[in-house]
């Protein structure tokens, strides 16, 4: 009876976590472009890699150089279903190295298209601990662009992989992630809180579709600012669904 019990809950658990609609495990050993745009500015670079320590033979690669400014390095996917439009969980393994820096540091987003100029939602980090935020680089500065931004009493692990998931929702526009299958807390309102939750314009109570849909998915690394030293960001097995994924 309790092997058809154990047997029985490991269905269940199966069964809940449904098959991602979205895959990368980059085993191609190249960009797929007709997976990924590539979006570039500046000196950052991305590439994939034979990378020892990921998941596979290969991962993707972006580097960004000692004193860098106005530059990014994104890998951008926008033929998406619908059944992620306003709500997904994603799943990414990352290694970080210890040059990072305090500077605002976006690692990847979902929104409307044409990033960097869109409405989105982002994790990234800021003086070295995660920070999720809203987005809104779409309007012509001085006429409703601006953020909203949360911060975490702890960043990214470094020089070593870790897995990263998360769930992002635009109904309403709320923000939930796990470093190794462990919430990470942010502080909103001067509380703690496991998910973030987001109105725009800020003050308002408008929290409903204000990305206005998940159209474009991103990883890469970009920074606010020019770091004194130059960093590196590895991502494998990236993964998109309706559901949490978990780790594979």
């Amino acid at each position: 009876m309790k092997s058809v019990c154990l047997l029985a809950l490991v269905a269940l658990t199966l069964s809940a976590r449904a098959k991602p609609v979205f895959t990368e495990n980059f085993e191609s050993g190249k960009i797929d472009p007709a997976k990924w745009d590539q979006r570039v500015e500046g000196t950052a670079t991305i590439a994939v890699e034979k990378v020892k320590g990921a998941k596979g033979k290969y991962a993707l690669h972006v580097h960004y150089p000692d004193m860098a400014a106005r530059s990014y390095a994104f890998i951008v996917a926008t033929h998406l279903p619908d059944s992620v439009r306003t709500h997904f969980f994603g799943r990414a393994y990352m290694k970080v190295t210890p040059t990072l820096g305090m500077t605002h540091n976006p690692l990847l987003f979902a929104g409307g298209p044409g990033w960097p100029l869109s409405k989105f939602e982002e994790i990234g980090t800021y003086r070295g601990t995660w920070m999720p935020s809203y987005q809104e680089n779409k309007s012509p500065a001085g006429h409703g662009r601006g953020e909203i931004t949360y911060h975490a009493e702890q960043g990214p692990p470094l020089d070593r992989w870790f897995l990263l998931e998360w769930e992002f929702n635009d109904n309403p526009a709320t923000i939930s992630f796990w470093v190794d299958g462990q919430p990470v807390a942010s502080m909103m309102n001067g509380e703690k809180a496991e998910t973030v939750k987001f109105a725009w314009p800020k003050g308002s109570q408008n929290v409903n579709d204000i990305v206005g849909g998940f159209v474009e998915f991103g990883f890469g690394a970009r920074v606010w600012g020019a770091p004194p030293k130059g960093f590196d960001v590895y991502y494998d097995n990236i993964a998109i669904g309706t559901k949490r994924i978990g780790p594979k």
